[in-house]
C-alpha cells in the first residue's frame, strides 16, 4: 500500500443552489559498535564455506513492484488531467483521451457538460491519500484496481463569470472512498472505470 496526498482532481457531482448538478468528483539506522573498544574479545574464526551456504536468503523482490509504480503514475496523471479539465469546464486541450476511456471517460465528460451548463468552473485542489493497488488474475490484459480516500473539501465550484463560490449542501460528503479500474494498453495504463463508494474515509 502506498500513501500519497497531492494535487489531483475528483469528479463529484456538484449541486448548485438552483438544483444544477455537476460532477466533481497524490534513514537507514544501523547499530554500530564503538570502534574504540579496546577490551573487545579477539575475533572468532570464520565459519567453514559449507556453513556459509546455509545462510538465510535475502528478502524476495515484489514481482509487481514495477507495475505498481506505473499504475501509481497513471493514477496521479489521471487526477491531474481531470483537475485541468474542470478548471475550464472542458476537456479541450487536455490529455483526457490519453488517460481515460469507457465509463470513466464518459463520466468525466458528463460532469464537464454539467459545469458548462451551470456556467461554473472549479477552483482549489482535491486531495487523495491511502492509495492501495491490487491486480486481477486471469485478465487478458494486466488489470489493476486502485482504491484511495478522496477529499474534495478544498475543491469548490464557482461562477465562471463572477468567481463567486457556489453554496453546496452542508450535509454533503467531502471525504469518501473511490475505486478505479485500470488496464495496461500498449500506450500505457488507462483508467476504465471509476466508482465512488458510499463510505467515508
Amino acid at each position: 500500500m502506498s500513501t500519497r496526498r497531492t494535487r489531483s482532481a475528483v469528479h463529484r457531482r456538484i449541486l448548485t443552489a438552483s438544483s444544477t448538478v455537476a460532477v466533481l468528483t497524490a534513514g537507514l539506522t544501523g547499530c554500530t559498535q564503538d570502534a574504540k573498544d579496546t577490551d573487545a574479545a579477539p575475533p572468532k574464526l570464520s565459519a567453514p564455506a559449507s556453513a556459509a551456504t546455509t545462510a538465510s536468503p535475502s528478502a524476495s523482490v515484489d514481482p509487481l513492484a514495477a507495475d505498481k509504480v506505473e499504475v501509481q503514475a497513471a493514477y496521479d496523471r489521471y487526477w491531474s488531467v481531470i483537475a485541468a479539465a474542470y478548471a475550464q469546464a472542458d476537456s479541450k486541450g487536455t490529455d483526457l483521451k490519453k488517460v481515460a476511456t469507457g465509463s470513466a471517460y464518459a463520466r468525466i465528460e458528463s460532469g464537464l457538460a454539467n459545469l458548462r451548463d451551470a456556467g461554473q468552473i472549479t477552483v482549489g485542489s482535491p486531495l487523495y491519500s491511502g492509495t492501495s493497488i491490487t491486480f486481477q488474475e486471469g485478465a487478458k490484459l494486466k488489470t489493476a484496481v486502485i482504491t484511495g480516500c478522496t477529499d474534495v473539501s478544498k475543491w469548490k465550484p464557482v461562477n465562471k463569470k463572477t468567481g463567486e463560490e457556489i453554496t453546496l449542501p452542508p450535509e454533503r460528503r467531502v471525504r469518501y472512498i473511490t475505486t478505479l479500474t485500470a488496464e495496461k494498453w500498449p500506450t500505457g495504463w488507462m483508467i476504465l472505470e471509476e466508482k465512488i463508494q458510499d463510505q467515508t474515509c
